[in-house]
C-alpha cells in the first residue's frame, strides 16, 4: 500500500508541475512608439497644443513636457470613460513615486467644462484635468475613439494605447516599469 501511495503522489506531482508549465502567460500587445505616417520617424508630443485647464485654469500643458507623462484622453460622458478612470488614476498614483505624472484631457467640441468639472467630481480626480477645446489634441493624436491613453516619454516620444484591454495594459505596465525602473 506504501507503494502505490508513493507512485500516486509522484504522478500527481508530476501533472501539477506539468500543468503549472502549461498555465498561459499573461497576454502582451506588441506597441510601438507612435510614428510619423509619412516620415516614419518617432513622432513627439507638442506640448504647445492649445488645451484650456479645468481644475487648474492657470496651468499649462507645457508644464509637462521634458518628464514621463501618462496621458488620459476622455469624454466625460462616456460610460467607457469613467469605468477605466479610478483603474488609470491608480496606477498614476502606484507610479509617481518612480517619477510618472498623470494629467486627464477631456474631449472639445460639444462638452461643456462643467461637463468636466462634474466629472472630476464624481470621479475624485487629483490628477491635472485639461480640455481641448479648440480640437488641436484629439485630431492630431486621435484615433476617433475614446478613451485613448498616451504614455509620453522624457524626449517627447510616446505610445498611444488605443483600447485599455488587458493585453494593452500589461505592455503599458511593462514599459512603465522598464524606463522608469521601479
Amino acid at each position: 500500500m506504501l507503494k502505490f501511495k508513493s507512485i500516486f503522489a509522484f504522478v500527481t506531482l508530476t501533472a501539477t508541475l506539468g500543468f503549472a508549465q502549461l498555465a498561459a502567460e499573461p497576454k502582451m500587445a506588441d506597441i510601438q512608439l507612435m510614428q510619423d505616417s509619412t516620415t516614419h520617424a518617432p513622432m513627439k508630443m507638442d506640448f504647445s497644443k492649445p488645451l484650456v485647464g479645468i481644475n487648474d485654469p492657470g496651468i499649462l500643458f507645457s508644464h509637462f513636457g521634458n518628464r514621463p507623462l501618462l496621458i488620459y484622453y476622455f469624454s466625460p460622458k462616456c460610460p467607457h470613460c469613467q469605468r477605466h478612470f479610478p483603474e488609470i488614476q491608480d496606477l498614476m498614483k502606484e507610479y509617481e513615486s518612480a517619477g510618472l505624472t498623470g494629467i486627464a484631457i477631456g474631449l472639445g467640441g460639444g462638452i461643456k467644462k462643467n461637463d468636466i468639472r462634474m466629472f472630476i467630481d464624481q470621479f475624485h480626480a487629483v490628477i491635472p484635468v485639461f480640455q481641448d477645446a479648440n480640437s488641436k489634441f484629439g485630431p492630431a493624436y486621435g484615433t476617433g475613439y475614446i478613451p485613448v491613453l498616451y504614455f509620453v516619454q522624457s524626449d517627447g516620444t510616446f505610445y498611444r494605447y488605443e483600447t485599455l484591454d488587458e493585453a494593452n495594459m500589461n505592455h503599458l505596465k511593462a514599459t512603465l516599469n522598464k524606463v522608469l525602473k521601479k
